[in-house]
Parts: structure tokens; C-alpha cells; sequence
């Protein structure tokens, strides 16, 4: 990859708090693997947040609502960094 794209992706990512800690979310491990294609135009970002391995309701809903919002802010984040380029976040 080119350094100067890898240079503004490490810099979206450090950009980027995971909402309850307010860290960056690379720091948190949270970001399992970024894809870039410049022929497809697009950047998957894969993120490393799974589900719960309890079976508690409240701690389910916690995490899908801390998963949404990682989500939301990295696509946010990304797709003003990159206006050019299709944004995937899974």
C-alpha cells in the first residue's frame, strides 16, 4: 500500500474513541484488518467486536449499542477522510 494512504488510514483509526473509554479504538484492539482496493475504489474496515459469550439481556443490548456507535463514528470518520472512496465497516 502506498504510504502516504497508509499514513491517512493510521490517522482516521487513531481519530476514532470508542464511546465508553473514549480511547481510540486501534489502541482498544478493535480493529481486526483495513482492506484498501484503489482499482474497486473502496476501504473495509473489519472490526474485531463479537458478541457476548453470557447469556445476559442487558450486557447483550450494551454491547450491540457500544458496537453501533464504533460503527457509526468509524464510518463517519472514514467517509470524511476518503470522500472518494466507498467506505465497508463490518
Amino acid at each position: 500500500m502506498d504510504p502516504e494512504m497508509q499514513k491517512k488510514i493510521d490517522e482516521t483509526l487513531a481519530r476514532i474513541k470508542e464511546p465508553q473509554s473514549d480511547l481510540p479504538i486501534v489502541d482498544l484492539g478493535l480493529v481486526e484488518k483495513v482492506t484498501y482496493s484503489a482499482k474497486e475504489k473502496t476501504l473495509l474496515v473489519s472490526l474485531a467486536i463479537g458478541t457476548p459469550r453470557w447469556q445476559c439481556p442487558a450486557c447483550s443490548a450494551i454491547n450491540g449499542v457500544v458496537k453501533e456507535g464504533i460503527v457509526r463514528r468509524a464510518r463517519e470518520a472514514f467517509e470524511a477522510a476518503f470522500p472518494e472512496l466507498k467506505i465497508i465497516i463490518e
